[in-house]
């Protein structure tokens, strides 16, 4: 039997029992999908109590390792897809390096006029034509991020001529338009979904999700597509690096 560290020790026994949990779960031992230990099993193995059993359950379930059932139990939750921040990668190009098979749904696609928002972001006259593109991203069939996409109509003439469920955006940009992409600036933002986004995704109402807010530029430093990518928290996370800017 696994012995605990006492009480008076850091960190607290249900720590040191998630702890256990997620080592079982990374040598496979919990694999995804799979029921863990409930509260009265975890508390008669390692005689804690049942509280104690229950706040360390808790704990995966709030950073998304373990996810409940009503009246069943907790199960292993999926490993999150890692999106990483350092290099400028379409999504379905990223899905395929880790695996995952990429699939894209077009929910609409429409031509309008740029309020203020939309003309200081790519430089252009308000009520100049913008095209706006809603997609599903999904990989291994299931739905990652709802994804508003804004690009100007007049450095992509008859872009909504493409079948964008099956072609990359960047590569359209890059080889049949001819702007070779630079870099991006990303801001990434939490808030709730609304009802339709829950709808989409498949999660319920109110669900915390992640929104990625990029805006790609050209080896020009000209702005040529802005996205708003609504990306399922318990399904992704991302990855970037600092670095110490001393000597």
């Amino acid at each position: 039997m696994i012995k605990l560290r006492s009480k008076e020790q850091l960190p607290p026994i249900y720590d040191q029992i998630k702890r256990l949990l997620e080592e079982k779960i990374e040598n496979g031992e919990y694999p995804p999908g799979s029921k863990l230990p409930s509260e009265r099993e975890l508390s008669e193995q390692y005689k804690i109590s049942r509280m104690t059993a229950r706040n360390a359950l808790t704990s995966l379930v709030n950073e998304g390792r373990a996810y409940r059932k009503q009246g069943k139990g907790t199960y292993v939750a999926k490993p999150k897809i890692k999106r990483d921040l350092l290099h400028l990668t379409g999504f379905s190009k990223m899905l395929k390096e880790r695996g995952i098979e990429p699939s894209n749904y077009t929910l609409g696609a429409e031509i309008f006029e740029a309020d203020k928002v939309i003309s200081e972001k790519f430089n252009i006259s308000i009520g100049e034509e913008v095209y706006k593109i809603t997609r599903l991203r999904r990989g291994n069939q299931q739905n990652f991020a709802l994804e508003y996409s804004y690009l100007p109509v007049k450095l992509f003439p008859g872009l909504l001529d493409y079948d964008l469920e099956k072609d990359s955006l960047y590569r359209i940009i890059e080889e049949d338009y001819g702007f070779k992409l630079k870099f991006a600036k990303q801001w990434i933002k939490l808030a709730k979904a609304n009802e339709y986004e829950a709808k989409v995704l498949e999660i319920n109402p109110d669900t915390p999700i992640l929104i990625l807010e990029s805006i790609t530029y050209t080896k020009h430093d000209m702005p040529v597509e802005m996205t708003y990518s609504l990306t399922r928290g318990d399904l992704c996370e991302f990855y970037t690096e600092l670095w110490s800017d001393l000597s």
